[in-house]
């Protein structure tokens, strides 16, 4: 066998050398769990390799702990502060171990075995939590030059320094501890104090154009605003007491305000949206300009410049007909003068168009062919027929000498009486009379009836006050008339009373 296989790698041409043998493959290993403690042999035998479903545990005593090592001895060691400027020494207990790292692991001085105390005093540890802060320090000639305030006085100002250099810039306390002569500062008073010093000292030493990046950084920082500062803790006080009823009416005023701004911005999109479909193409040009009624009444004023500036073309002829010349004014005909008559309907559709095309509008040519013919001159506009008053008033007509531009109401334009007791009192009156305040068909006829009125109640008013006025001053007058009266059979009274008194008899003693 193993000769054919020889053979065959020969026929093949591999080499015997070349062929590594074959790995024997590795077997499973079987993994022996451990067997709980708390379980039988035969038991676990029986499971399987399934695990059990519920652990088993034994119910045991706590462990002994386990010390590592002697217990360590503890010293009395000696300490001192250095915040303190007395140099008074402490004494409390250290571990040894500890007691060795803070020396250094050298050991110590003293009677090792008897357990004799330190002679050499340690740090205290928590001297590294005594921060002192750099307070800014003026000299008199610094005072005097710059520091000098009517308000305060150099004692008054030393002693806030050395307030704010003991308790270390917390202004609560000391505000709480400020006692001077009785005066009544707040802490507000006593910041902008503080910092109105070290403004000046700082860009008295160096002007503010020559200090560095830290030195500008903490000048601006020193700045305080002492009316900002009041009005800022009076709107926090204010927020702080109000009572639920407040609460919840600023909750429905910011209610209010949000669907008043979502609805003004829904409106602003609508006449955005309008405008775009209006104006289209649409135009790269902002249309902020004309949002509102004054800015259409003006962009309605520059057509009309515009119309009346823009010079006269040519009338086109329809398609297949010959172009007519604009004839003289001389030679205008019956026909012509009647023409005129539709003119004017026309010639507003032509002003309209012009500034339609500046702002990009395409009209089609032969709509302006098919159009009526331009008006005549003012002279032939009196062959129009001129309407009667009757047929004005039948129609409604009214002529204005200037007209004002925007939109507006005509009862906005009555000329009624301004007085606070007609404002006041009308509505009652008006009521009285079965007369709406607000007019439901504001024609010219009925705003003029209703300024007639209008005035004419004043006026009675006026009457009614003058009225009330004069029988006031009447019952005055009757009322010191009859006190008048009263007086002087009083005094009648007494003189007659006096003049008896007088003729009676003297009794004799």
């Amino acid at each position: 066998m193993s000769g054919t296989v020889t053979d065959v790698r020969d026929v093949l041409g591999i080499d015997p050398g070349a062929l590594e043998p074959r790995q024997p493959p590795l077997k499973k290993q079987r993994t022996v769990e451990k067997r709980p403690d708390g379980i039988t042999r035969e038991l676990y035998a029986l499971l399987g390799e399934n695990a059990p479903p519920v652990a088993v545990v034994e119910h045991r005593f706590k462990d002994k702990p386990k010390f590592l090592g002697s217990v360590a001895p503890w010293r009395e060691q000696t300490f001192k502060n250095p915040a303190r400027k007395d140099g008074l020494e402490l004494k409390h207990w250290v571990r040894q171990s500890s007691l060795q790292e803070t020396s250094g692991g050298g050991g110590v001085d003293g009677d090792q075995e008897g357990g004799g105390q330190q002679t050499l005093p340690l740090d205290y540890q928590f001297a590294k939590f005594n921060i002192k802060i750099n307070l800014l320090e003026y000299s008199d000639a610094e005072y005097d030059a710059v520091l000098k305030d009517d308000d305060w006085s150099r004692q008054e100002t030393d002693y806030l320094f050395r307030l704010i250099k003991e308790y270390d810039l917390r202004w609560v306390v000391i505000a709480d501890r400020f006692e001077f002569e009785g005066k009544d500062r707040t802490m507000e008073d006593l910041k902008a104090r503080y910092y109105s010093v070290c403004r000046n000292v700082m860009e008295m030493r160096t002007p503010v154009t020559m200090m560095s990046a830290e030195e500008g950084a903490l000048y601006s920082a020193m700045h305080y605003n002492k009316e900002q500062e009041v009005e800022r803790k009076r709107i926090v006080q204010m927020q702080l007491y109000r009572t639920p009823a407040e609460v919840e009416h600023e909750q429905h005023l910011i209610a209010e305000l949000r669907r008043i701004h979502d609805s003004h911005q829904q409106l602003l999109e609508e006449r955005e949206e309008l405008f775009n479909r209006l104006d289209y193409p649409q135009s790269t040009g902002s249309i902020a300009a004309y949002q509102g009624s004054q800015g259409l009444a003006t962009l309605a004023q520059n057509i009309l410049n515009t119309d009346r500036n823009k010079k006269r073309k040519s009338i086109v002829a329809p398609p297949g007909q010959p172009a007519e010349k604009e004839e003289p004014p001389a030679k205008a005909t019956p026909a012509a003068a009647a023409a005129a008559a539709a003119s004017p309907a026309v010639s507003r559709q032509g002003s309209i168009a012009e500034p339609a095309r500046a702002h990009g509008h395409q009209r089609n040519e032969s709509t302006a062919s098919a159009s009526a013919p331009t008006p005549l001159k003012d002279k032939n506009k009196s062959n129009i027929k001129q309407l009667s008053k009757a047929e004005e008033a039948q129609y409604n007509l009214s002529h204005h000498e200037k007209l004002q531009p925007g939109v507006f109401f005509r009862t906005m334009k009555m000329n009624l009486p301004k007085a606070n007791s007609f404002i006041n009192k009308s509505p009652a009156i008006m009521a009285e009379l079965n007369i709406p305040q607000i007019l439901s068909m504001p024609t010219s006829k009925t705003c003029a009836k209703y300024e007639v009125l209008a005035k004419e109640i004043a006026a009675l008013m006026d009457i009614r006050k003058q009225l009330e006025k004069v029988e006031q001053e009447t019952r005055v007058f009757k009322t010191q008339e009859a006190m008048g009266g009263d007086r002087s059979k009083r005094s009648a009274s007494v003189l007659s009373d006096v003049s008896r008194s007088s003729k009676r008899p003297k009794k004799e003693k």
